[in-house]
């Protein structure tokens, strides 16, 4: 035969097996292989033909002379090898076509896999891992928009050979192939990183977007011959590749990012593979008389489907382990009858349903979700093992719109508990209509979760309006009462101070002061402050009040007084009026002070017991006691000490529960339990600088509970309080950690044991 239009299947190289191919179908072979020959020019002319303007975008736009320089000698390059790297390109890809006709679907050596392992990325150059991050990111994104196309010319390739198995990525035609191809065909030419990235970024646009016509072709050609004319046509999905207008090609490409991000996805479900598969039990053992079925995506995918509208009522949905998982799919009459074979998944699938099944265990687990909702959210598996089969970047790509809303429910809900009810607008219900319209309608259409998204966000915006106008009254009034506390507790300090300058105050001074220059005292500290003028001239008022009643036993010292009793009797005066204060006690308090202001101008007598108590015991030490005894009823008894008073010889050494409880931050989440065993879930609303008082708040604003740190630090230590996830730690995030760090445990535990094996 001729080695041109038609296929020649001698030169049988040795070493390898050869296939054999059903009689009468050799033409339409050919038919395919020239579909080739017209198809590839034109994939490659427009290549070319973008190619040169998005490089020239690219020089404009550089930084610097050497980049432009860069730019400009890649697009002369390219112009000087077009030919040959067409030349190239086709070659190879034809010669892979007309060897897989002849040795099958066994993958030449050198070739790529559409995978990078971890142990392979240690040992090559950054340049060469960063290329192949973003030609394994275009074969995943390929395998995932044409896995329809795929799978059909895979089932009528194995026809074709008499149904030879078609290894994975062994069709010719495949995206690794066609990737393949183009790297061997542009190994040659002499252009840096940056360059080669946009090229490869270019590549994917321009070729991959004709795949899709080429695949239909080809299909059309091979059922129209009769080679399995069954298998039924399918929707194309929304392709990446399709409507990427001419302007914005070049004007997005920024040295292969896309690339890399595709790639980093693909990496992190390969990594969980790995792992998966290493504590994997054995593979099941099939009837040897029938031959192995592979299901397709697009079955599995309707199998799931009907499997997640058995789901749309309100019962209870447990969440499945992998194989009770991979059972029930199997069983699924969308897979039709299994009694002529063996069914099987998929390897991609496969390893789906064990990373989605592992995944809720761990989502599941998570003490970040009371019971009503781990019921809720459990309604959910099968409909994201379909998101994560429909596109695996699922797992790596933190912005993925089903990964937010499944984020941002969890999230919420993390204050949610029974007594905050299930029925009416609340966030139960919220919910539950977001996960209702998921299972009704999600079939294959991700953008349902942007809409999904978009609504919750709204409703949650606007619950959180209410939210902080309630946290901020909560906040005030909790403010305003500390802002007491610690007015009273320094008045009362300032108080101990001034009676304490004397051995002996009579009792007219201090009961004066603690009855009625102690309001007066408050009242400007929680107006003006302790710094302003206002609150200085009335401390040196009770200071002169205090020192006017003590005894004069000087000449000197009476007419100091003498000249002072009009002042000091108007400021007095003047200070108990702001306060309102009781115009009876205040005229019984004036002439108890003036009996006394008398006696002390009459040279002074000594004390008496009725004047006054000897010693602190009446001055300072009772009076300070009393107004700490009213402070600490009025607080609760939970009053935290001031700084100066921690440094007590017999303080309790801090722990760890200290520190939590020092370190809490505003937003945290803890969950408390009371005497009764109720539980309940509070925020840290506040945290107040002062005295490191802590409010707590429900999710909706309203006061729970108000405790000192030191107190915060018991209740945990007691066991009373738990900390709850952080908000700014999503989900999935996770869940994924914990999973990848068990993984990880339990493959090195039993590399351990292996090790250890004598035999």
């Amino acid at each position: 035969m001729k080695a041109g239009n038609v296929i020649s299947f001698g030169d049988k190289r040795q070493g390898e097996q050869r296939v054999t191919l059903r009689e009468g179908y050799q033409g339409t072979i050919n038919a395919c292989r020239q579909l080739l020959v017209k198809g590839l020019p034109k994939m490659m002319d427009s290549l070319f033909e973008r190619l040169d303007d998005v490089l020239y975008d690219q020089a404009d736009k550089s930084v610097s002379d050497q980049q432009q320089a860069d730019y400009f000698e890649a697009m002369r390059c390219l112009r000087r090898d077009r030919e040959q790297v067409e030349s190239s390109f086709n070659k190879e890809l034809l010669g892979r076509f007309d060897r897989f006709w002849v040795h099958g679907s066994g993958a030449p050596s050198g070739e790529l896999t559409g995978e990078i392992t971890s142990d392979e990325m240690g040992l090559v150059e950054s340049d060469d891992l960063e290329e192949g991050l973003a030609i394994t990111g275009m074969i995943s994104k390929g395998n995932n928009t044409f896995y329809r196309d795929l799978y059909a010319l895979d089932q009528r390739f194995s026809y074709l050979m008499n149904g030879a198995r078609i290894e994975e990525d062994g069709n010719p035609l495949a995206p690794v192939a066609i990737c393949e191809a183009f790297r061997q065909a542009v190994t040659g030419i002499a252009v840096n990183l940056p360059v080669k990235l946009v090229i490869y970024k270019q590549f994917e646009k321009e070729v991959f977007s004709r795949l899709g016509p080429l695949y239909d072709q080809i299909n059309a050609v091979l059922a129209k011959a009769g080679v399995q004319p069954g298998i039924k046509p399918t929707v194309r999905r929304n392709s990446p590749y399709q409507g990427a207008s001419a302007t914005t090609t070049g004007r997005r490409e920024e040295g292969g990012g896309a690339a890399d991000e595709a790639g980093q996805a693909r990496e992190l479900f390969s990594t969980l593979q790995q792992l998966l598969r290493s504590q994997r039990p054995a593979p099941p053992v099939y009837d040897p008389e029938l031959p192995v079925q592979t299901v397709d995506s697009g079955d599995l995918l309707s199998a799931l489907s009907a499997m997640q509208h058995q789901h749309t009522g309100s019962g209870a949905v447990e969440v499945m382990d992998a194989g009770t998982l991979r059972s029930v799919v199997l069983q699924m009459p969308q897979l039709g009858a299994s009694n002529d074979a063996n069914r099987a998944l998929g390897r991609a699938d496969d390893d789906t349903i064990d990373v989605i099944a592992m995944l809720f265990e761990f989502i599941l687990d998570d003490p970040g979700l009371t019971d009503g909702m781990r019921a809720l959210l459990a309604r959910l598996q099968i409909p994201m093992l379909k998101v994560a089969i429909l596109d695996k970047s699922f797992f790596g790509r933190k912005d993925h719109p089903a990964r937010r809303l499944l984020n941002s429910m969890a999230q919420a809900a993390i204050g949610w508990t029974e007594s905050s009810g299930r029925s009416g607008d609340g966030l139960y219900a919220q919910i539950e209509s977001l996960v209702g319209r998921i299972l009704n309608e999600f079939d294959d259409n991700l953008e349902l979760f942007d809409e999904l998204q978009g609504q919750f966000s709204a409703y949650l915006e606007r619950e959180q309006r209410a939210v902080q106008v309630a946290e901020e009254r909560a906040a005030q009034v909790t403010q305003g009462k500390e802002a007491l506390v610690e007015a009273k507790r320094y008045v009362a300090e300032e108080i101990g101070r001034c009676l304490s300058i004397y051995d002996a105050v009579p009792d007219v001074a201090q009961n004066l002061v603690r009855d009625a220059w102690n309001d007066v005292l408050l009242l400007i500290y929680l107006r003006k402050g302790r710094e302003s003028e206002e609150w200085v001239e009335a401390v040196k008022l009770m200071e002169r009040l205090v020192w006017s009643v003590m005894p004069k036993p000087s000449q000197r010292e009476r007419q100091e007084l003498l000249r002072a009793i009009p002042e000091l009797l108007k400021g007095l005066r003047s200070g108990l009026s702001d306060i309102s204060y009781n115009q009876h006690k205040m005229t019984r308090a004036f002439k108890s002070l003036q009996a006394r202001h008398l006696a002390c101008l009459r040279g002074g007598r000594a004390v008496t017991e009725s004047d006054g108590r000897s010693g602190s015991d009446s001055g300072s030490s009772s009076h300070g006691a009393g107004v700490m005894e009213e402070i600490v009823l009025e607080s609760g008894g939970d009053v935290r000490a001031r700084p100066e008073a921690s440094a007590d010889a017999g303080a309790v050494p801090s722990d760890e529960f200290d520190r939590l409880g020092d370190e809490l931050s505003v937003g945290q989440w803890i969950e408390l339990t009371r005497e009764d065993g109720e539980t309940l879930r509070a925020k840290l609303s506040w945290r107040s600088a002062v005295t490191g008082t802590c409010l707590f708040v429900n999710r909706k604003g309203l006061k729970v509970a108000e405790v000192s740190g030191t107190g915060l630090a018991e209740w945990m230590r007691n066991g009373k309080a738990k900390l709850l996830p952080q908000p700014d730690n999503p989900l999935m995030d996770r869940a994924l950690n914990s999973m990848v760090n068990e993984l990880n445990d339990s493959a090195s535990t039993t590399e351990g044991r292996e090790s250890t094996d004598p035999r």
